[in-house]
This record gives structure tokens, sequence and C-alpha cells, in this order.
């Protein structure tokens, strides 16, 4: 009876962790595919001319490596926003695996800004 209930916890506990690691990448397809049709971003390169992505991946990648650009940043508070959707519906043990891979992609957001 009590292993049943902590294989159930860990399968919860699993899928709060594969819907915390897809969330923010989904998110940021959505925002990205935003920035390519209506809003290209742009970049000053090394020659002091402003260039936009001509792809789709180029666009997202700016989004990734760029300072001026917050969307990676919106993109993990939706996590953050369904921890706190997910405790108010008494779903704790799927709200405590979102939190694992939102503190993994924090830690390599950061290690890309100092690259």
């Amino acid at each position: 009876m009590e292993k049943n209930l902590f294989n159930e916890l860990d399968k919860k506990r699993l899928k709060g962790i594969s819907l915390g690691a897809l969330l923010p990448v989904l998110l940021l397809l959505i925002v990205g595919l935003y920035g390519f049709h209506i809003n290209k971003p742009w970049v000053i390169g090394e020659n002091n001319f402003a260039a936009a992505p001509s792809s789709y991946f180029g666009v997202i990648w700016v989004y990734l490596i760029s300072v001026n650009y917050y969307h990676v940043f919106f993109c993990l508070s939706a996590n953050m926003l369904a921890v706190w959707f997910l405790t108010s519906k008494n779903k704790n043990t799927i709200a405590n695996g979102i939190v694992i891979p939102t503190a993994i992609y924090a830690v390599l957001l950061v290690v890309v800004r100092l690259i």
C-alpha cells in the first residue's frame, strides 16, 4: 500500500518535471514565432550595423543571447505561474516537480549570460 503511494507520487512528480521542462520551451517557440512574423528583433554586429535574423531559429538565438530581450525570463516565469496555479489546486507534487527544471534553466541562463 505504501509503495503504491510512493509510485503514484513519483509519477506525479515526473509529470511536473516534464511540464516544467516543456512549458518554457513551447512558450519561447511561440514568442519566437511572433517575433519572426511581426516584430523581428535586431542585433548590432561587430561592424556596427544593425542586422535582423533571416530565419526563425535566428530569432530564437537572438532571444537567447541578447540581454535586451527578456522573452526567456518571461517564459521561465510561466513556470512559476504554473506552480502557483497547481498549488492553489492542491496538486503540490506536480508543482514541486515543476520547480526542478525551472532551477536548472535559471542556472543555464546565468551561464549563457556570463559567456
